[in-house]
């Protein structure tokens, strides 16, 4: 059995902060994947001076400053009010989750321009009080043809581009049909789905509270009816190989360097230094990953690799070879009250293994320090959940799975992980 674990049941947000083992979590609200250079920088000289100096960048394209003091929570927020990243409410803020192309707006390749369509859903979403309903993890995402495509998987509506210049409203659960409206009708549409959803799941808040829990139970049909809406046949593509987006890239005129941190954590430091390099060599632009990586454009392509350069220098990633990459771990104890032990201390040791497990997204490796398993909800070919200071393993799994084997110690999880140099397979288990 998995080890238990609290199910909080909200992200943390500015406006409602969440205390963790290492102090209160704030999320700056960066709307789409866009933040100027200069906000960047902004976000590293406030973790610094009101937190512990470590921010994390979360699978939602949104960055996460830790450690946070009650004594200074005030003082923080007014700075995100000051720097532009902070919504006008804690109504706003929870609902406006909008997962965004890296490069939407100058993406080339792109076959339109998501990010008006971001910034005019974004107010629509604001605007109605009624829609403030929506549940705290409820996901919009734009999928807009170009260069980087996110993984919409997780998203309980999704844009994406139709035939004859239309876009397509796809649903969380619904596989082959879809709404097809013209690019004017996008943003009416989408809230209109969103209202009748939000009446519909009125009757069992918490069963129905994504929107792939509704179709699954009713289908699509009372949904699409309340929102006086008709189904089209639609299957919208998608992309299970990995993307290439560290290092140097180019796509048209537009070239673009891709920079991560081992498992999304960040310090102060290296964003800040990140933010002069941008504003210097880049386009004073960021773009935030759902990979939890950060995609700088810049003006050429000597921009770019200047850019690759600053971030090598800092230790972080720019090769996609780079074994770290090929981890996923949680914060764990003890920033996590609820982690049964550390978990990225072994980042650094079990890279080289997890990266010839790596399958197509280049994941070989997920450690979770509880059995709710946050910082992957995917199916990994090796997940190690910590128990009492040891691991639970699991193969081809999540988290909640049952172990195939239990109690381990960190040199028998690093056995069964070294290949038989014959059949390059994992050795027998212990």
């Amino acid at each position: 059995m998995s080890p238990k674990y609290e199910i909080k049941g909200w992200c943390p947000t500015a406006l409602r902060p969440m205390e963790s083992g290492d102090g209160l979590l704030i999320r700056p609200k960066v709307i789409g994947a866009r933040i100027d250079a200069a906000q960047l920088g902004a976000i590293a000289s406030l973790a610094n001076t009101f937190g512990n100096g470590l921010i994390d960048l979360t699978q939602r394209a949104q960055l996460q400053i830790r450690g946070v003091r009650s004594s200074t929570l005030k003082d923080a927020l007014l700075t995100l009010r000051d720097t532009g990243l902070l919504a006008t409410s804690s109504g706003v803020e929870h609902i406006v989750n909008i997962l965004a192309p890296p490069l939407a707006g100058i993406d080339p390749s792109a076959i339109f321009d998501s990010n008006y369509l971001v910034s005019d859903l974004s107010a629509g979403l604001s605007r109605d009080v009624a829609l403030h309903e929506l549940p705290a993890k409820f996901l919009f995402a734009v999928v807009d043809g170009g260069a980087l495509q996110i993984d919409f998987s997780e998203a309980d509506i999704s844009i994406h581009p139709a035939s004859e210049g239309r876009l397509a409203l796809c649903l969380a659960g619904l596989e082959d049909a879809a709404i097809i409206v013209s690019r004017n009708e996008v943003v009416a549409t989408t809230l209109r789905l969103a209202k009748a959803y939000i009446e519909l799941r009125a009757v069992n808040p918490f069963d129905l509270r994504r929107m792939r829990r509704l179709t699954r139970l009713t289908g699509a049909a009372p949904l699409i009816e309340k929102a006086g809406l008709e189904l089209s046949r639609f299957t919208p593509s998608r992309s299970g190989e990995r993307i290439d987006y560290l290092g140097v890239h180019t796509t048209g005129d537009l070239a673009y360097t891709g920079v991560a941190a081992s498992s999304g954590r960040w310090n102060s430091e290296e964003l800040s230094e990140l933010s002069k390099l941008a504003i210097l060599h880049g386009l004073n632009e960021a773009r935030l990953t759902p990979w939890r990586a950060i995609v700088f454009p810049a003006p050429d392509l000597a921009s770019a690799i200047q850019i690759e350069t600053g971030a090598k220098a800092l230790g972080l990633i720019v090769d996609p070879n780079d074994p770290r990459r090929s981890v996923v771990a949680c914060p764990g104890a003890p920033e996590c009250s609820q982690s049964q032990g550390e978990t990225r201390r072994h980042i650094e040791r079990l890279a080289p293994l997890a990266r010839r497990f790596a399958g197509s997204d280049g994941i070989g490796l997920h450690i979770s320090g509880c059995g709710k398993g946050c910082a992957r909800q995917k199916s990994t070919p090796v997940t190690l959940v910590l128990d009492g200071g040891r691991f639970n393993l699991v193969y081809d799994g999540v988290a909640q799975d049952k172990p195939t084997q239990s109690n381990l110690t960190l040199m028998e999880v690093e056995k069964i992980m070294t290949p038989n140099p014959r059949t390059k397979a994992p050795c027998p288990a212990i």
